[in-house]
């Protein structure tokens, strides 16, 4: 039997380094990316309200969300902020008239909309407001849970100051 001798030449040095390239550029781009390197003089805290409007409830639970009470975000079980206004306006079914051919609202007797205004600290990227690792959009649903009230609804507004 014959023993075979391992030489080194040129094309496994050119293999070793091509190989070696393809690792650092991984670890380049998923590691050392510059995920987390914002400086805390890039991140912006600012004052938000948005408003959050949960649907066809009864009207007896507008008496059940009072200014000052914390939110919670179901979902993620994070402070979302507190409540700094209330509106409850009649709720309104729209329908569909068949002798017009034309669409029409009409209130429900008992039910009511309520527009719930949430004040929070948010940090602002170039992407959303960021409220406790939660991000606030317009038209996003909330599932929201209050002392007193569990209901979910669509952001309608966001002001920031």
């Amino acid at each position: 039997m014959s023993k075979r001798k391992l030489r080194f030449n040129a094309i496994d040095a050119l293999i070793i380094l091509v190989i070696a390239a393809a690792v650092f550029v991984l670890l380049y781009v998923f590691v050392f990316s510059g995920r987390g390197t914002q400086t805390a003089a890039e991140v912006t805290t600012t004052t938000i309200r948005y408003v959050v409007e949960l649907q066809n409830m009864d009207e007896h639970l507008q008496d059940a969300v009072k200014k000052g009470q914390l939110v919670e975000d179901a979902v993620e079980r994070k402070k979302i902020g507190t409540v700094s206004g209330i509106q409850a306006v009649p709720f309104e079914k729209i329908t569909f008239d068949y002798v017009n051919g034309r669409e029409t609202t009409s209130s429900v007797e008992g039910k009511v909309t309520l527009k719930i205004t949430i004040e929070a600290q948010a940090v602002e990227t170039d992407r959303a407001f960021t409220v406790d690792g939660c991000e606030i959009r317009v038209g996003q649903q909330y599932s929201l849970i209050l002392p007193d009230l569990y209901g979910y609804g669509y952001c309608t507004e966001l002001i920031d100051n």
